[in-house]
C-alpha cells in the first residue's frame, strides 16, 4: 500500500544520527535542527496520510451499517410475505378438499339416481305424463260398455305412469340439487386457482426479497473486510508516527545538550527554542492521545493517566 510505501522512508529518520557521527559544535547542532525540522514536516504528512486512512475507513464501515440495515429490511420483508405464502397455501388446499368432498356428493346422487333407472337427462316430461294419466282417468269414467280387461290394462297404466312421475319428481329434486353443488364446485375450484396464483406469486417476491438480502449481506462483508484492512492500516501508521516521535525527540535531546555545551543560546533563542519545544510537547501529546484513541476503539483497556489525557484533548467527553 502507498502508505507502507511512504513510512519506509521515514524508518530511515532513525538513522540519521549516525551520518552525522563526525561532525561537532556549530555544524553538528545545525544538521540536528535540520533533521529534526525535516522530520516534523514528514510526521505531519504521515498524519494527513492516516487522516486519510481513518476518513476511508468511517466510509466503508457507514456503507456496512446501510447495508446490513437494507439487509434487514428485506428479511423481515421476505418473512412477512412467506407467512401470507403459508395463508394462500392452507386456504387453496382447504378449498381444493371442500371440492373434492362437493364432487364426490356429485358422484353419489348420480349413482343413486342411475340406481333408481332415472335418467339424468330427462327434463320436463311430467306434464306429458299428467295429461295423459287424466285422459285414461277420463276413459274410465266416460266410457260406459268399457271391458273389464280393458280397464284394469289402463288402470295398471295409470299405476305405471304415476310412479314414473315420482320417479320424475324426485329426479328434478335431484337435479336441483346437483346444479347446486356444481354452482359450489365450480366456486371452491375457482377460489383454490386464486389462492394459487397468489402462492406463485408471492413466493415470487420472497424468492426476490431473499435474493436482495444475501446481495447486500455479500457486498457488507466484503466492505468490512476492506474498512478493517483501513483499521489496521491506521493502527500501523499510528505506531511508525509515534517511533518517529521518539526519534525526533532523540534529536531534540541531542541538540539541547550541544546547545548547553556552546553557551551561545540567546534570550531570544532561548523563548524560541521554550516556544519550540512548548509546540513540539503538545504535538507529542496530540499524537499520544491519538494513539491511545485508536487502541480505545479497538477495544484495549485503558490506564486513569490515558483517559485524563483524551478527556484534556477533547476526545473523549468525560461521561463516556
Amino acid at each position: 500500500m502507498e502508505w507502507q510505501n511512504f513510512l519506509g522512508g521515514m524508518a530511515l529518520a532513525a538513522e540519521l544520527l549516525d551520518t552525522i557521527e563526525d561532525l561537532s559544535g556549530k555544524d553538528r547542532l545545525a544538521k540536528l535542527r535540520e533533521f529534526r525540522r525535516d522530520l516534523i514536516n514528514q510526521v505531519r504528512e504521515v498524519e494527513k496520510k492516516r487522516g486519510s486512512l481513518r476518513a476511508k475507513r468511517d466510509e466503508k464501515n457507514k456503507q456496512v451499517k446501510d447495508l446490513f440495515a437494507k439487509a434487514r429490511e428485506a428479511r423481515e420483508k421476505r418473512d412477512a410475505v412467506n407467512e401470507d405464502v403459508k395463508l394462500n397455501k392452507a386456504l387453496r388446499d382447504l378449498r381444493k378438499e371442500d371440492a373434492d368432498k362437493a364432487l364426490s356428493e356429485l358422484e353419489k346422487i348420480e349413482d343413486k339416481m342411475q340406481e333408481m333407472g332415472i335418467n339424468p337427462k330427462a327434463y320436463n316430461k311430467r306434464k306429458g305424463i299428467s295429461k295423459r294419466i287424466r285422459q285414461l282417468e277420463m276413459e274410465i269414467q266416460t266410457t260406459g260398455n268399457l271391458k273389464p280387461q280393458d280397464e284394469r290394462e289402463k288402470i295398471e297404466e295409470i299405476e305405471r305412469l304415476t310412479k314414473k312421475q315420482e320417479d320424475l319428481e324426485v329426479a328434478d329434486e335431484k337435479r336441483d340439487e346437483m346444479r347446486t353443488i356444481r354452482k359450489r364446485l365450480k366456486s371452491l375450484r375457482s377460489e383454490a386457482l386464486a389462492h394459487h396464483k397468489e402462492v406463485q406469486k408471492l413466493a415470487s417476491m420472497s424468492q426476490e426479497y431473499h435474493d436482495e438480502m444475501i446481495k447486500n449481506i455479500k457486498q457488507a462483508r466484503e466492505i468490512r473486510s476492506e474498512a478493517d484492512e483501513h483499521h489496521q492500516a491506521v493502527i500501523e501508521v499510528s505506531k511508525e508516527i509515534n517511533e518517529i516521535r521518539k526519534q525526533i525527540g532523540k534529536i531534540s535531546s541531542e541538540a539541547d545538550k550541544i546547545r548547553k555545551q556552546l553557551g551561545q543560546e540567546t534570550a531570544a533563542e532561548r523563548k524560541r527554542r521554550r516556544e519550540q519545544e512548548a509546540q513540539e510537547r503538545e504535538e507529542e501529546l496530540d499524537t499520544k492521545a491519538e494513539d491511545i484513541l485508536e487502541r480505545y476503539q479497538s477495544g484495549e483497556k485503558l490506564g486513569f493517566e490515558e483517559f485524563k489525557l483524551l478527556i484534556s484533548r477533547g476526545l473523549l467527553n468525560e461521561n463516556e
